[in-house]
């Protein structure tokens, strides 16, 4: 792959390109001989919906900056013109680095019987043209443009064949869009499984749409548009708010034009009239086949393909019933998805809405599950008498629809529900029950880095704490009150919150560390979290590092900070886990004199966590809680088959030899819960 510049006048990694090499760590998991092939595909699928969310977020940016003719105030930052151009040259690369693996993928998979039909001829000819009069061509509305026939709206994401016809001397255009078709067709034939395209069987079979034209050329073309959501200043009712801009959301400009082959200048230009789009905006995907994501879904019973089933782990003096308080009273409970089942929360909630000592539950929730359990029992202790307050924020990225769903439906149910702020979003994670036993209040809070959402929790490694101490309990209960009457967050005595106070304390602890050694003493910081972007820590870092502070630093996506610069970070090294489960918990370590402060927190070290979002800093004093986390830092600093080593501008697979013992923390926490 060509190297693209991505270094500033300042140590610091462009935050776009970073994120398109953490995007890359991703694609090449499916280059693994370690995972399963169906798996491999799984990759290629993620790779896809990742990169369609960063064109669809960040681009729309970096283009509406250009459009507003924004220089960046830092002299470290890429100009958005010529940043554009670096992302849309190394999405290109790594798009055609996508295709070649899936090129090789389709022979391993054709090997095991899968075929994806590259040709329709022969004995599947006969099923794609079933499938064609039965379910493709009913269903699909060719537009040929003309002065009855205005060009029709290409909605975000959609799959379209753009036709070029000539009848005489005149050249006319067509447009076939997708919408609402299967985009894979499973035909089962001699024990093998036979995947044909949607766009593929229309192709096939164009001639019959365009009696009496000539067909110049035929193309696959997908676009991409602006989908980030503004709330405008203001705006005094949260919830129409993101209703009106959802509607605005499937229409947003086009950021994106992605094409299987080579549009003529003519059809560009056509196509540009109509779209209002740049020729630089067009990627070409060599392959042929836009938008894998739909290999996430194929659906394919091959047990020996996949990864092998995940035994989640209930620890053996946890029974799921009203016996769970006393045993959270007598110790706290720390659990690590997903390896631990999520399922003793989930329970905790169900028992909580029919324990009749409970009197009330109180949730913040920012991601959860459709069809979720949890949002179940919360209507269902609402309706047997308790009282319910849910804070849902409805701005949480593409989760926005379904949040605003969910909080109709609690507040029919008799909840009580708030949306949290409008200029800022709930990213903490809490609950909090209150439960009166023998005329006294006992307050039980779970403080979680993860979602309350069953699905992820079985692909997502996050920290659970579950605790009764009655210094938390007051912390929460007035975190909870703060949050619903919109009060400024301070006086805490457990806990730390953004956007007022992490950051100050990030930074005192980086400090704390430099002074210890300066003096001579040991001193080191671990920190495990998603991204790394916040000048003010990087440079702290910095200045740690000079100081000769030992820093082990875990990032799984974006990271800013270079390490291994002389003079600057020689102290710091960055590692990247990507693997079978998303790596999402956050958990700190600073050596602190030797009295070991651990934390956990819903923050990245990023400034839309550090200012634009409510984010909960939380430290662990229990004793036996603080050495499974440590186990857990040890565990992703050990791992040596999953971990991608950042050296200076550029990460490279962890270096293995037949000396080094293999060591992949994933599997072994599997195979070892905490």
């Amino acid at each position: 792959m060509k190297q693209i510049p991505i270094l500033n006048k300042y140590p610091l990694i462009n935050r776009e390109i970073s994120w398109l090499y953490f995007n890359r760590r991703v694609l090449h998991e499916a280059l693994d001989a370690n995972v399963p092939l169906l798996m491999k595909l799984q990759f290629l699928a993620i790779f896809s919906s990742n990169l369609d969310e960063f064109y669809m977020i960040r681009v729309a940016g970096v283009k509406e900056q250009i459009a507003a003719g924004y220089r960046p105030d830092d002299i470290d930052e890429i100009l958005p013109k010529e940043l554009l151009t670096s992302i849309n040259l190394l999405s290109q690369q790594l798009m055609d680095e996508q295709q070649n693996i899936f090129i090789s993928l389709k022979n391993e998979c054709k090997k095991k019987e899968i075929i994806f039909v590259d040709k329709i001829e022969g004995e599947i000819l006969e099923y794609a043209e079933d499938i064609w009069l039965q379910e493709i061509s009913p269903a699909i509305s060719p537009v040929t443009i003309g002065q009855t026939n205005p060009f029709p709206f290409i909605y975000n994401k959609i799959l379209t064949i753009f036709v070029e016809l000539r009848k005489g001397n005149l050249t006319y255009y067509s447009i076939i869009t997708l919408e609402n078709l299967e985009r894979i067709y499973k035909i089962r034939l001699n024990n093998k499984i036979f995947i044909l395209f949607a766009e593929q069987i229309i192709l096939k079979f164009i001639g019959r749409i365009y009696y009496g034209y000539s067909i110049n050329s035929y193309h696959v073309i997908r676009i991409t548009r602006n989908a980030d959501l503004t709330i405008e200043e203001g705006a005094e009712d949260l919830m129409e708010s993101i209703e009106q801009q959802l509607s605005k959301r499937k229409k947003g400009n086009i950021v994106r034009v992605e094409t299987n082959s080579a549009l003529s200048n003519n059809g560009v230009i056509f196509l540009q009239k109509k779209l209002n789009f740049n020729s630089k905006d067009i990627l070409f995907i060599k392959g042929g086949i836009l938008d894998l994501s739909f290999l996430n879904d194929l659906n394919i019973d091959r047990p020996s393909l996949i990864y092998k089933p995940l035994k989640q782990y209930i620890p053996a003096d946890i029974h799921l019933n009203s016996s769970i308080f006393k045993k959270i009273k007598t110790k706290d409970i720390v659990l690590y998805r997903p390896y631990s089942n999520f399922t003793v929360i989930t329970k905790l909630i169900e028992i909580s809405a029919e324990d009749p000592y409970v009197i009330a539950i109180k949730i913040t929730l920012y991601r959860t599950n459709t069809d979720s359990g949890i949002v179940k029992n919360l209507i269902k202790a609402a309706h047997n008498g308790k009282q319910v307050s849910v804070i849902i924020e409805l701005k949480a990225r593409f989760e926005e629809e379904k949040n605003v769903e969910w909080a109709k439906l609690l507040e029919d149910s008799g909840c009580i529900v708030t949306y949290g702020f409008m200029n800022l979003k709930l990213h903490a994670k809490n609950l909090l029950i209150i439960r009166k036993e023998n005329k006294k209040i006992v307050k039980y809070c779970h403080i979680s880095t993860g979602n309350y959402n069953e699905i992820t929790s079985k692909i997502y490694t996050d920290v659970d704490y579950i605790t009764a101490e009655d210094s938390v309990g007051i912390d929460i209960s007035t975190l909870f009150n703060n949050l619903m009457k919109y009060s400024d967050f301070s006086n805490y005595k457990r806990i730390s919150m953004a956007p007022t106070m992490i950051r100050n304390d990030i930074i005192k602890l980086i400090e704390e560390e430099i002074k210890n050694a300066k003096k001579g003493k040991a001193a080191k910081i671990i920190a495990k979290i998603n991204s790394l972007t916040d000048k003010k820590i990087i440079f702290k870092l910095y200045e740690a590092s000079k100081s000769g502070v030992k820093i082990e630093l875990i990032v799984r996506g974006i990271c800013r900070l270079i390490p291994g610069l002389t003079g600057i970070s020689d102290n710091i090294s960055v590692k990247s886990i990507i693997g079978r489960f998303l790596e999402h918990s956050r958990i700190l370590y600073f050596h602190a004199g030797g009295k070991e402060k651990i934390f956990i927190s819903t923050a990245d070290w990023m400034e839309r966590n550090m200012d634009g979002r409510v984010e909960l800093l939380f430290e662990i004093f229990e004793i036996e809680a603080k050495e499974k986390l440590k186990k857990i830092l040890e565990y992703n600093l050990k791992d040596n088959t999953k971990s991608w080593i950042l050296q200076k501008d550029q990460y490279s697979k962890a270096e293995s030899s037949a000396s080094v013992t293999l060591f992949n923390c994933q599997e072994y926490l599997m195979e070892h819960p905490l």
